[in-house]
């Protein structure tokens, strides 16, 4: 199920609120918990529920691992080496069995028949949040408690199938804490105004941008002007795609007194490509830092070592987001930045701060061609488009725009709708407070409710796209 539907917003979360606090008048609040575990599972398995069976096989084999690990100290490492065989092994055939099953097809002239494996919905999600408990079990960082708390810390619907990834140690409290058994009009104010503002990032904003940025990967021979419509077009889509679903995801746990982290901090105001990545999908890449690049070595071996993890480090973040080469060289592309900044080091700093920011974005919404294209030969039509200084090809915007309009408006007005909505999208990205801030300083006034009912009432009448997230194919 998605947030951004009819189904979700007018049915699902209705009855789910509803429900869920009318089961806070029992003592007990163990119903609630039951309740929205059976809730999420519904959420997850509502397009697909040949996969409930593999998230609850998940769910199950990862409780048993860590209880057994827990009591049995002395063969501890044991159960976890199952654990980290099974979770890898979970994901690596649903994400990659047919990648490499194609290239070893290719390097070997093999005939092994893939299987079209379609990826079930936030596997690497919930798969690497458990893995990340059993590391923190066999460190004795975390207590394995009842089945039905684990359940309701891994399938909490607003952040199963694309984060952010939390800890066990950060949920589960929250679920247990009386206070927070029982409705708070502030609390779920808040989460709607947040939720609202994330909603209209999706379904105006992100939905809008993707019509322009799938036709423009879609074609071929880009002047100047379509190339960059192009690559502009979905670096904005995903920023408001990605940030619109933490905004959304953030709101509902609020509706629930559940605090769920921030994913985003203004990524695109970053000063360098590891600030940007300190800002963007931030949990992951606490996640990674915490369990690639710190048993590594981290920056405790010398420049050069440190150098080899943080590469090592992106090659793991670009795999993890999908089963293709671009993805691979993506990775490896951000960590090479990443290892030249560091190398660098205050010699950075010497840059005025505008020009660091603006290298930064240029070389960011590069690298999302690669993350977007279907192929190499895809983002090289665009990358030519790029640089086709020889062709401005300026009335190339049309084809962008696309039917965007839901109108056949005459060329100029395509080329001044397209630039308006890009500039404007950079000013309130470069300008504006993000959701964060926004949540922190929230109060019930007129201003701030009038403003959720606009954003809420115009996003209602964009439904009709119902584009599934981005990040729901990683």
């Amino acid at each position: 199920m998605v947030f951004s539907s009819y189904i979700f917003i007018l049915v699902f979360l209705p009855i789910v609120v509803s429900f869920y606090y009318l089961l806070s008048r029992l003592k007990n609040g163990i119903y609630q918990r039951l309740f929205l575990i059976a809730a999420s599972l519904f959420f997850y398995g509502y397009y697909n529920p040949k996969y409930l069976l593999l998230i609850i096989t998940s769910i199950a084999v990862n409780y048993m691992i860590a209880v057994y690990m827990q009591k049995c100290r002395n063969l501890s490492r044991i159960f976890l080496i199952i654990g980290i065989l099974f979770n890898v092994g979970l994901i690596g055939y649903f994400k990659y069995y047919d990648f490499f099953i194609e290239n070893i097809n290719y390097i070997t002239g093999a005939g092994f028949v893939t299987r079209n494996i379609i990826l079930p919905l936030g596997i690497s999600f919930y798969t690497f949040q458990q893995l990340s408990f059993l590391i923190s079990v066999y460190e004795k960082e975390e207590k394995v408690e009842k089945f039905w708390d684990y359940c309701v810390f891994v399938t909490f619907f607003p952040q199963l199938v694309a984060g952010p990834i939390v800890l066990y140690s950060e949920m589960l409290p929250q679920f247990k804490d009386v206070e927070r058994r029982f409705f708070n009009a502030e609390n779920f104010a808040s989460g709607l105004y947040i939720f609202s503002i994330g909603l209209f990032k999706k379904a105006l904003i992100a939905d809008t941008l993707a019509v322009f940025a799938e036709n423009g990967f879609a074609m071929t021979g880009m002047s100047l002007a379509a190339g960059w419509a192009t690559s502009i077009s979905y670096t904005l889509e995903i920023y408001f795609d990605f940030s619109g679903y933490s905004d959304m995801a953030a709101g509902l746990g609020r509706m629930f007194n559940i605090d769920i982290p921030f994913n985003f901090l203004s990524p695109y105001r970053a000063e360098s490509i590891g600030e940007f990545w300190r800002r963007w999908h931030i949990t992951l890449g606490k996640a990674l830092s915490t369990y690639i690049y710190i048993p590594l070595g981290g920056n405790r071996k010398g420049l050069s070592r440190t150098c080899i993890n943080l590469f090592l480090t992106f090659l793991v973040s670009g795999l993890w987001h999908g089963a293709a080469w671009t993805f691979i060289l993506w990775g490896a592309l951000h960590g090479m930045f990443v290892v030249i900044e560091r190398i660098m080091g205050e010699k950075l700093l010497k840059i005025p701060k505008f020009v660091r920011v603006f290298v930064t974005f240029l070389l960011v919404n590069a690298l999302w061609v690669l993350f977007r294209a279907d192929g190499f030969l895809q983002a090289a039509e665009v990358y030519k488009g790029m640089i086709n200084f020889g062709d401005i090809g300026i009335l190339q915007l049309d084809t962008v725009v696309g039917v965007a309009t839901g109108i056949n408006f005459p060329v100029i007005i395509d080329i001044i709708y397209i630039f308006g909505f890009e500039i404007i999208l950079m000013i309130i990205i470069f300008k504006c407070k993000n959701s964060a801030v926004r949540l922190e300083q929230f109060a019930s006034s007129p201003k701030e409710l009038y403003i959720a009912a606009v954003f809420f009432s115009v996003s209602m009448l964009c439904l009709s796209r119902q584009n599934v997230f981005i990040y729901f194919n990683f």
